[in-house]
């Protein structure tokens, strides 16, 4: 079992992340992660490891489907924009 870390949160919404994890998992200190919010959680993955083809087909938008017809309807529809 993963033992439970505790950390406090600092006025600007940072937390240290534990050292160990840190060297074993990111070993460049300037390392892009990924932060995906999940229900009331967080899963923070190092950028270098995430499969990004999960997120396709992911984005919901109310638009009607007539819209994806034609791309520049579908752009107007998206962006808010009224036809000329």
């Amino acid at each position: 079992m993963a033992p439970i870390l505790i950390r406090k949160v600092d006025k600007e919404g940072r937390v240290a992340l534990p050292k160990e994890w840190r060297q074993r998992t990111l070993g460049k200190v300037d390392e892009v992660l990924v932060i995906e919010k999940e229900d009331d959680s967080l899963v923070i993955r190092p950028k270098r490891k995430v499969d990004l083809t999960k997120f396709f087909d992911s984005v919901q938008v109310d638009i009607d489907p007539k819209e994806f017809e034609d791309y520049n309807r579908l752009k107007r529809a998206l962006y808010g924009a009224t036809s000329a």
